[in-house]
């Protein structure tokens, strides 16, 4: 892209966020439309009873050393990083707690997690007293006609992805985490754990998981040793992207939506808003998301083959979540997040989303603001925000199961962590419903696009699109990552191009 173009946004994300900050330091003229009063889409943050409090569930797997560190420095962000160590705690079984460290070969984790791995396994066998029958079952369930991995190929492979050898990881995208993994080993326990750690970073069963990209995220989390949260809430994220794009010139527009992008004669022209004001545009940006955005600039503007494509993309599951200001610190774990690890069989933990249910032991994932970043919340209080995994689209029958999911959630919470209960200052749910409401959107993924086969690496979506100055950013398109760390990384790539 030469020259000084005109370039409008679309949605405040931290793909939105990133890309406008990025181009308007590059001297380009750009204006970003939030539909929103507030920015930041599902990165955002509120206010509530002095409590600063995330809108989802957030922890970021490689903090200020990732793609949101990256772009930071290079639009001069003031983005600042609360970083622990230990980072997590993985509670099984209800009792059995493992550490997991920055490091994963820290010794005062390996000391630690092969007793807790023992005693996992010895308390998994409490109600399996017949083991044949045990392995009958799982030889029945997964992948005998795959084949088996000798220990020497077992070694070469956590080499090359431990280096991140993408000619091995675009091989692994073509098979799911499930497939893989049964390749190495039938130990439940490692399974389930590989399962639980497999909803938290993608947001998808590891039966839906691309290998290859799970695999990536893992490396990446311990090659990098920086998984954190930023200081002052997720809103810092986008809000200090943003504050560099003002400080360059950008013109933000906040309660602006989108209603319409132009296209004639094959090319963008601009963006119309929802109370008609039109702002032409040589180049647009759309962090809408791909579906989103093809309805923006009209199916009949695009190949049939490319609307095809995109009507067939599948999003991730959501995490539906529980927010708590505690008065005083009730949960000491020895780490600011900890995970309910299921004791269910891992090819069937997620089952119950698809089904209508509610999970027999959810899994949890709970990390505590306050623990990170003490200025969060009140002096001596406590802030956690709970998520559960469940269903995506927003109808009235998911909206109703979300509810009876957080129910056994709660329950679940207050099993491991009885004191919360007597000391709730506030409490509050948020789910499919809320999510969609931000985005704008008949659905409440958490992510965006599934991380599944098909849909990661190569077969990614494009940041172009066919129709000409139109482009996609965000969690949809051009990058590999946990979450929103797609999405600055999509941004940065699209900065290459466009600059």
């Amino acid at each position: 892209m030469t020259g000084n173009k005109q370039v409008v946004v679309i949605g405040s994300g931290i793909g939105g966020a990133g890309i406008a900050a990025l181009l308007q330091s590059r001297g380009h003229q750009v204006t970003l439309l939030e539909k929103n009063p507030f920015y930041g889409g599902k990165c955002s943050s509120f206010v509530k009873d002095g409590y600063v409090v995330d809108s989802g569930v957030h922890m970021y797997s490689m903090g200020p050393r990732g793609p949101h560190g990256d772009l930071n420095r290079r639009v001069g962000g003031d983005l600042e990083w609360c970083v622990s160590n230990p980072m997590s705690d993985i509670i099984s079984s209800g009792r059995v707690h493992m550490l997991a460290y920055q490091n994963q070969f820290d010794p005062r984790g390996l000391v630690e997690n092969l007793k807790a791995v023992a005693l996992d396994r010895r308390i998994a066998g409490e109600g399996e007293r017949d083991a044949a029958k045990r392995m009958r079952l799982l030889e029945k369930e997964t992948y005998r006609a795959a084949k088996r991995m000798r220990p020497r190929e077992v070694l070469d492979a956590v080499v090359r992805i431990a280096r991140r050898d993408e000619a091995l990881l675009t091989e692994l995208d073509g098979i799911t985490l499930q497939e893989f993994a049964h390749r190495v080993t039938d130990d439940l326990g490692f399974l389930g754990t590989l399962a639980t750690l497999c909803m938290v970073l993608l947001v998808v069963p590891y039966s839906m998981a691309a290998a290859g990209e799970f695999l990536w995220c893992y490396a990446s989390i311990y090659r990098n040793r920086s998984l954190g949260v930023p200081r002052g809430s997720a809103r810092e994220i986008p809000g200090s992207f943003l504050r560099a794009f003002l400080r360059a010139g950008g013109r933000l527009r906040l309660g602006c939506e989108a209603a319409r992008i132009r296209v004639e004669g094959e090319r963008v022209r601009g963006v119309e808003s929802k109370e008609g004001e039109f702002f032409p545009a040589e180049v647009v940006v759309s962090n809408a998301g791909i579906k989103r955005t093809l309805e923006l600039a009209g199916e009949e503007n695009f190949p049939s083959e490319y609307a095809a494509y995109v009507r067939g993309l599948r999003y991730s599951y959501s995490f539906i979540t529980a927010k708590y200001g505690l008065s005083r610190r009730v949960v000491d774990v020895g780490a600011p997040s900890f995970f309910n690890k299921p004791h269910v069989h891992p090819d069937h933990m997620f089952e119950y989303i698809e089904q209508g249910g509610v999970p027999e032991d959810p899994l949890l994932f709970v990390p505590m603001p306050s623990e990170w970043d003490p200025y969060v919340a009140p002096l001596g209080r406590q802030l956690l925000i709970m998520g559960v995994p469940g269903p995506s689209e927003v109808t009235p029958q998911n909206v109703e199961q979300c509810e009876r999911i957080l129910d056994r959630a709660e329950e679940r919470l207050l099993e491991l962590f009885p004191a919360v209960k007597g000391n709730v200052e506030w409490s509050m749910r948020t789910h499919i419903s809320h999510t969609a409401a931000i985005t704008g959107k008949p659905s409440g993924e958490c992510i965006g696009l599934a991380q599944c086969v098909g849909q990661t690496g190569l077969a990614k979506p494009s940041c172009r699109t066919p129709v000409e100055g139109l482009w996609l950013v965000g969690t949809d398109a051009g990058a590999r990552g946990v979450g929103t760390e797609q999405a600055a990384a999509s941004a940065l790539y699209l900065a290459g191009i466009l600059s």
